[in-house]
């Protein structure tokens, strides 16, 4: 009777000791599902590199550039360059036909010359006359004009015959790139028409459009990070040479400034045209303690970070979010320095917009 009395007796410490087990499964099962998941960074002291970026992407552009366009109708009948071509200064882009505009120039500079010539003679028999008193001072003096007249209207034809001569052959202004060709040999143009853009990529530099609250960070010479997207995972060095003093944009528009911002060194593959995205360096902090900026939030006009309160702190254990107000100050849009309210080996949870994340809520640690 006494064996049977301690088989059950040890049955019943083994069935208690399941039933806890169990419930205390049940219980960290349900704390489990209840807890809401995060992400959760350690805070160190560090450095913090302030950053200033363009508002959109930004341009590589040619310090010299020129639209080479039509000054006088003509036909083309000479264009030897082709997009891409590279050129030097005074090299013959195109020529235009002066065959019947020389005609024309021609005859109204004989009329002109034989007009000047007769005003010339008559200037002379005139003057013979006026000093032996036959012809009177008002006579002398209308052939004096229509001397003058003539002379005038004489040289004009001898300059518009030179121009023309000058405005059918257009040449490259400067060595560079025949970037794009708006012609071709035979059309008929008339004065204003395009007839190639001219680059010298080798005064390239960046136009940045910077918001007018960080116009004001910015230094000539100061240094800059250039990518350019046609070069994915290439940095290059660049320096802040001029900034606009104007600050542009309507009343709904968002305030920029222009930047010009210019390579350091040579780089032949980088056109003009490319886009590129700058990364101007304000400043550098030392000894601070960044944040992922995503992790502060801002509530009745005050910043603030939810922390994770506990000891132990790893991925996959319960914890309680604690809501902390903080003072900030610089920062780079990446991150951001926290002056007051952390210290160092704080857990900052990086993502604040959880679900149902509020002070107080118990948070696993993904």
């Amino acid at each position: 009777m006494s064996v049977i009395i301690k088989i059950l007796k040890s049955k019943l410490i083994w069935t208690g000791i399941t039933l806890s087990v169990v419930i205390m499964a049940i219980l960290f099962t349900t704390s489990w599902k209840k807890s809401i998941a995060v992400k959760a960074l350690e805070i160190k002291p560090g450095e913090l590199r302030v950053i200033v970026n363009a508002t959109t992407t930004s341009t590589v552009k040619s310090e010299a550039e020129a639209i080479l366009s039509a000054q006088r109708t003509g036909r083309v009948v000479k264009l030897p360059v082709k997009e891409g071509d590279i050129v030097t200064a005074g090299a013959l882009i195109a020529q235009l036909d002066l065959s019947e505009e020389s005609v024309q120039t021609k005859n109204a500079l004989t009329q002109s010359e034989a007009t000047y010539e007769e005003a010339q003679k008559n200037m002379k028999r005139s003057e013979e006359l006026f000093k032996k008193g036959v012809i009177s001072q008002q006579d002398f003096d209308a052939v004096r004009r229509a001397y003058e007249v003539a002379k005038s209207q004489w040289q004009a034809a001898i300059s518009d015959a030179d121009i023309k001569k000058d405005y059918s052959t257009i040449l490259a202004p400067f060595s560079g790139v025949i970037a794009k060709k708006f012609t071709e040999v035979g059309e008929l143009l008339l004065p204003g028409k395009q007839i190639v853009t001219i680059i010298d990529s080798n005064k390239i530099y960046v136009l940045a459009t910077i918001d007018e609250v960080d116009v004001g960070r910015l230094r000539l010479g100061q240094p800059v990070i250039i990518t350019v997207d046609a070069f994915p995972g290439e940095k290059y060095a660049g320096t802040i040479k001029r900034i606009s003093p104007i600050v542009s944009g309507g009343k709904l528009e968002t305030r920029t400034a222009d930047v010009w911002i210019y390579f350091n060194g040579k780089h032949s593959k980088i056109k003009p045209g490319m886009s590129c995205d700058v990364e101007i360096l304000v400043s550098t902090l030392q000894g601070v303690l960044p944040v992922p900026s995503q992790a502060i939030i801002e509530r009745e006009g005050k910043k603030q970070v939810y922390i994770v309160e506990g000891k132990g702190i790893k991925p996959g254990t319960a914890f309680v979010a604690k809501l902390k107000p903080v003072e900030i100050g610089e920062t780079n849009w990446a991150f951001t320095q926290v002056v007051k309210g952390l210290a160092a080996g704080d857990f900052v949870i990086i993502t604040p917009e959880a679900k149902g994340l509020k002070d107080g809520s118990k948070v696993m640690i993904e």
